[in-house]
């Protein structure tokens, strides 16, 4: 029996906050921040985004970093940090996020985790803060395919993929959620063969402000080309369930604030209960 599910996904919030006493979050079953928490990363800033994430009124919150929450990435800081007590910083960051399942906030590293909520739903969802390579920020990755030939490959099994930054779709000159105001695509080409490869119901991210919005992407057959159908700025949608003799569909989510404007996209989803 499927059931009627509800995610807000939001990223690159950047110590700001789209929402506030006077206009709440809307409420949702499971709140999905698709990293960028920060804009540089810092004990107080950290603290400030989880009290922000806290005030969501959704029993399951879902967090990933992004490449500006840099104490977040313990490598990078090893590589980075000019003393212990940078290190150690780094460690009290970590263990604050991995702390916070009482308030049902899950800070998630990389790889395929499984949720329930209290009606019975249930979701797999793969993650992934990591992006190629810009100006030495934390989370980067050079050559190497880790969405499919990796550790932690994105598994066929996953209902949503959740990473920070955007894939990489040429074939279709209508998208545009990778794009930067200088009109340069600045998206994962391996990231996306992984998202044709596994086809999830939905895939959420952000790192590319100016290309904040939605598009619905249509598979086809396995020679076809992607059609993809961009949606818009609205702030509600749908992921449209399918008879098996459908193609198979994916709703693609940039959830950037861009330039502190924007809130999160409400999407509807019926999951297996």
């Amino acid at each position: 029996m499927k059931q009627h599910t509800s995610f807000l996904v939001l990223s690159d919030t950047h110590d700001r906050w789209p929402y506030s006493v006077s206009d709440p979050a809307p409420h949702a079953d499971v709140f999905l921040h698709c990293g960028d928490l920060t804009q540089v990363g810092g004990l107080p800033s950290f603290k400030r985004a989880i009290e922000n994430i806290k005030s969501v009124d959704a029993e399951l919150k879902l967090v990933i970093a992004g490449n500006h929450d840099l104490e977040l990435d313990e490598k990078w800081v090893r590589e980075n940090a000019e003393g212990k007590e940078e290190l150690e910083e780094s460690r009290r960051c970590v263990d604050l996020f991995k702390g916070l399942k009482a308030y049902g906030i899950y800070y998630l590293e990389e790889g395929t985790h499984r949720f329930t909520l209290v009606s019975g739903k249930s979701f797999t969802i793969y993650v992934s803060p990591f992006t190629p390579e810009f100006n030495g920020y934390a989370f980067a990755y050079g050559a190497e395919d880790r969405f499919n030939n990796g550790c932690e490959p994105i598994p066929v099994q996953a209902d949503i993929v959740m990473t920070h930054g955007p894939p990489l779709i040429l074939e279709d000159p209508s998208y545009r959620l990778d794009v930067k105001k200088q009109g340069m695509h600045c998206g994962c080409e391996k990231l996306a063969r992984a998202i044709e490869r596994v086809k999830p119901r939905l895939h959420c991210f952000g790192h590319i402000h100016e290309g904040r919005g939605a598009a619905r992407v249509t598979w086809g057959s396995e020679n076809a080309m992607p059609r993809i159908e961009a949606l818009g700025s609205r702030s509600s949608l749908r992921v449209r369930d399918l008879d098996a003799t459908c193609d198979q569909e994916t709703l693609l989510v940039n959830a950037a604030m861009n330039e502190g404007l924007g809130k999160g996209w409400l999407v509807e989803m019926d999951l297996d209960c």
